[in-house]
């Protein structure tokens, strides 16, 4: 047959999906799902509202960079801590995915290399590998919160062909959150670099003590960054794959268009959803908050009864990386799904060296999504503290 390309040779399998069909094999068994950032709570009410109440007579083809009143509603929306947003500075997107593929592909030829803090969301690799980039590591360790390291170690990441700095905001799946002091140092330290900065603000809705900062809030560095958004997490609407782009950049926003003017627009009824959910209160980002903040308590404290283990306790978003006294967590979820059981049950995991840019790293880390209720999440944790147990006896 053909030879396949290069590229879809290197794509990584997601560290989070891996052990799907696995799981889809096994009979008999009640899963508990620690692995996928999936949240169970109830989607809003306006959000399905909105799909009801959507009675177009054709549905067409909307505008490939989002329709007008959707893309306001985003700009308005974000406006509320960066002033001077306007719907030209907004694309809307499948997905907050589709908008970071957008971004690498905007701003990086292929052999260009990409500088992330890790662990770091694994998609990055995949979404770089489809732009040609390269994805080069900072490391961050649980000793210090996952915060960024000096200029020093930063500076130490750079090649000929470094074209821009990619994080998360708060961290997925750290928890990290990145505050008004420490952004300004990375967005100083890009600009002294020419880099463009592109901020992955998913969660930042979701957060415990302090707010992050949006890196949209520095005027100063307006040409280089950019900024991707989603609904899936703060609105409990994964399956709505909306999300937005948002610059400041003329030059760069007129390209991101050519890119969305290439897949068409989309869908008219998820942008319908989208503005919808903008809408909302801010009494029900509070809530949600709210939701987190017990269900990530509930997850850190439990995980705090088993012996051997280290789990942070997150700043943000519903993720903790978590430490393990198992010598290799790859081995360890499969396991789990495959032989341990416990009362009929078991828990699946998200294996820590896929957060990694080298396989080899994080070979003691789990990565733990909190987005079940408490019982639930602690009925999870006992598993994996049992499994823990039966793993270390019969594997040593």
């Amino acid at each position: 047959m053909p030879s396949l390309s290069k590229r879809v040779g290197t794509l990584q399998e997601s560290a989070i999906r891996k052990l799907d069909f696995v799981v889809r094999r096994q009979e008999g068994v009640k899963f508990h799902r620690l692995n996928i950032g999936q949240p169970d709570v109830a989607t809003p009410q306006p959000l399905l509202d909105a799909i009801a109440s959507f009675r177009p007579r054709v549905l067409a083809y909307g505008p490939a960079g989002g329709t007008p009143e959707c893309r306001e509603a985003a700009a308005a929306y974000h406006a509320r801590w960066s002033p001077g947003l306007d719907g030209m500075h907004v694309s809307v997107t499948c997905g907050g995915s589709e908008a970071l593929l957008f971004a690498f592909t905007a701003v990086c030829d292929p052999g260009d290399d990409i500088v992330v803090p890790e662990p770091y969301y694994t998609n990055y690799n995949g979404f770089a590998t489809v732009a040609g980039a390269n994805v080069r590591p900072i490391r961050t360790t649980l000793a210090d919160g996952f915060h960024l390291p000096s200029d020093d170690v930063l500076d130490a990441a750079l090649t000929p062909r470094t074209r821009a700095v990619v994080f998360a905001n708060p961290g997925n799946p750290t928890g990290a959150v990145y505050g008004r002091e420490e952004l300004a140092r990375l967005l100083a330290w890009a600009a002294r670099h020419d880099l463009f900065v592109i901020a992955d603000e998913v969660y930042r809705r979701i957060w415990f003590e302090s707010p992050p900062t949006s890196a949209l809030e520095f005027e100063e560095h307006r040409d280089r960054v950019i900024v991707v958004d989603s609904l899936s997490k703060t609105y409990s609407a994964c399956g709505l794959r909306v999300g937005f782009l948002l610059s400041r950049n003329d030059v760069l926003m007129e390209k991101i268009e050519r890119l969305a003017q290439a897949r068409l627009g989309v869908q008219p009824l998820a942008q319908h959803v989208a503005m919808a959910a903008l809408s909302l209160p801010e009494s029900y980002y509070e809530e949600v908050r709210g939701v987190y903040a017990e269900r990530v308590g509930g997850m850190v404290d439990a995980l705090a009864e088993l012996p051997g283990v280290v789990a942070p306790r997150p700043a943000g978003a519903f993720y903790s990386m978590v430490e393990l006294p198992v010598s290799d967590t790859e081995r360890f979820a499969r396991w789990l799904v495959e032989s341990f059981r416990h009362e009929g049950e078991s828990v699946v995991v998200a294996p820590g060296p896929g957060f990694y840019a080298r396989p080899t790293d994080g070979r003691n880390q789990i990565r733990l999504a909190a987005v079940n209720d408490v019982a639930t999440l602690r009925r999870g944790v006992e598993l994996l503290g049992r499994g823990v147990e039966a793993f270390r006896r019969e594997h040593g």
